[in-house]
């Protein structure tokens, strides 16, 4: 489910030549109209149930709470219930929002929950619901994520150093970028994995290895695009780092959302790679779809 966003999307390509493999787009299971993903699921009856699908608009969401809700928890459950059903393993992404960001280093899957926004309320829900439900689940929580499509934050900083000569960039919200590659990798492992010994049911942190500002992720990839032979209008000592309440939004951002990898690489096969890597790897993709111009 969430076949056309940015995690979707790289499942998709992961997942194409499968032929036991249904992407389900939102025109066939729109998660503001529950029956459709009842009906579908009932047809399918998956082995499996990776859902991609989000509301994620942050801001959008202090103002959309119901819809919010309806996305992150209700229609969360109803998969659930379903993948309980059936039996299937349930692969639901969640994020470092469930936190409020006052720890001090990163967060691990046992600490305490403390939402401060609707968005991350609502997904916290869901991660409750997928539980309540008794199904078999592996919920994946992650921050700051970048790939070659969609909205974020990559995207929009090399556009502004592609038309800006300066630029300003928060630099006291601490984590990690973690690309849409690694995580439909990290995925893609755990399937597979499942289909020989059943993973066990459970939250996991996921997120790059390493931690830097927003500041310092604007910094490495204006430098690292200007290596690769892209011509910026903001070079890397034209970013300057500021303080977040310059730039007040409607949603509060944590200051720290860095999660602990740990209990995840301990049944994962590959290294998690650090968020320069993931930087690296979205830049190439963006070069070759020749977004860079």
């Amino acid at each position: 489910f969430g076949g056309s966003g940015q995690v979707g999307t790289t499942l998709k390509k992961r997942f194409h030549l499968n032929r036991d493999v249904q992407i389900v787009e939102r025109q066939e299971a729109d998660f503001s109209r529950l029956q459709t993903i009842e009906k579908l699921v009932n047809e399918v009856k998956p082995t499996h149930i990776i859902n991609a699908a989000a509301y994620t608009s942050v801001d959008q969401a202090e103002l959309e709470e119901d819809l919010a809700y309806q996305v992150n928890a209700t229609a969360v459950s109803v998969l659930a219930s379903c993948a309980k059903k059936y039996g299937a393993l349930l692969v639901h992404y969640s994020t470092d929002y469930v936190f409020d960001g006052l720890e001090k280093r990163p967060y691990k899957e046992e600490d305490e929950t403390n939402p401060a926004t609707v968005y991350g309320k609502s997904k916290l829900k869901g991660e409750a619901y997928i539980q309540s439900t008794g199904c078999r689940f592996v919920i994946l929580r992650t921050s700051w994520v970048i790939s070659a499509i969609g909205k974020n934050f990559i995207k929009t900083i090399l556009k502004h150093a592609l038309n800006k000569d300066k630029l300003k960039v928060v630099n006291d919200q601490i984590g990690a970028v973690t690309s849409a590659e690694l995580i439909g990798q990290v995925t893609e492992d755990l399937i597979k994995r499942d289909a020989v010994t059943q993973v066990d049911s459970g939250i996991y942190h996921l997120c790059s290895s390493g931690k830097g500002s927003w500041f310092d992720v604007a910094v490495y990839a204006i430098k690292r695009a200007s290596e690769k032979g892209i011509s910026l209008r903001c070079s890397a000592s034209n970013v300057e780092p500021v303080s977040s309440d310059e730039y007040p939004t409607r949603a509060k951002r944590p200051s720290n959302s860095r999660l602990n990898t740990e209990k995840l690489q301990r049944i994962i096969t590959n290294p998690i790679p650090t968020w320069k890597k993931c930087v690296d790897g979205t830049i190439d993709e963006l070069i070759i779809k020749d977004f860079l111009k």
